[in-house]
Formats: C-alpha cells, structure tokens, sequence
C-alpha cells in the first residue's frame, strides 16, 4: 500500500480506458482499442506493465522489460512510468518505481535503467530524490521505415 491506499497489481485488459489516458498523458495519445491490442502484445514473461490502484481508480502504471544485448549483461528497463494528474506527489510513482525494482531483482537483473526525456525537467528532480543515477545523456533516433 502507498499513497492514498493505493495497490500495486499487474494490468489488465479491463484498465485499457484508463492506461489510453495515462499514456497519453506521458505523451503518447492512445485509444482504448490501440491499448487493448497492445496488451495482448505484451504477454511475455520478460515484460509486465504493472500499475497502481485506489478507491478512484488507476493511479499510474509503469511498464516495464528485461532488455537483452549482445554488449552487456541483461537489465531491467522502464519503457514508461505516468501517475494520474490528480495522484501526482503522493507516493504512487515511488511505489511503482520500488514495485519495478523488486520484478527486476527478482529475475536476477542487477540494474534497472530508466530513460527520461531531457524535456520532463519535472521527473528529473524525482528520479534524483528517488536515488537514481544519471549514467548517460543521450539522443534517441528513428531511421525511416
């Protein structure tokens, strides 16, 4: 439990309203049925999308994956973490920060990385206070398909 009474559980097909509207909100419009399907594209015992709940409903979500690559051992990383606007500085993202920990060690990873974009001055504060580490600056490209 963690900020307003709110529980940790993994998503499901039921919260694609509500997981369109957090996307979104981290920028990333998104409808029920985009979500819907996506879900299904997720089942994969080396990804989970776990999100927080209260009396009111989704609080946040925070997905989540092991990444695998030739250069380096495998790590956790965070593709995303969004709390609810209203829910916002009340312990949600903590709780689903510490909840992405405990998947990732759980699996034996030994890091957990986290990229967040240099525009989201906001998160760059929580991330820090949280105890993360800035291990790289970076640009991310997309090659024309």
């Amino acid at each position: 439990m963690t900020g307003r009474s709110s529980r940790i559980r993994t998503a499901r097909p039921s919260d694609a309203a509500s997981l369109a509207f957090l996307s979104s909100e981290l920028g990333y419009p998104s409808s029920e049925m985009q979500v819907r399907r996506r879900l299904s594209l997720l089942d994969d015992p080396e990804r989970t999308l776990l999100v927080a709940e209260d009396d009111a409903g989704l609080a946040g979500f925070i997905d989540l994956h092991v990444q695998r690559v030739v250069e380096s051992d495998p790590y956790g990383e965070v593709g995303g973490l969004v709390v609810h606007p209203g829910r916002r500085g009340t312990g949600v993202a903590t709780a689903l920060l510490e909840a992405a920990a405990r998947w990732s060690r759980e699996r034996g990873l030994e890091r957990l990385w986290i990229r967040a974009n240099l525009a989201r001055g906001d998160v760059h504060g929580f991330y820090e206070h949280a105890g993360c580490l800035t291990v790289k600056d970076q640009r991310v490209y997309e090659y024309p398909l």
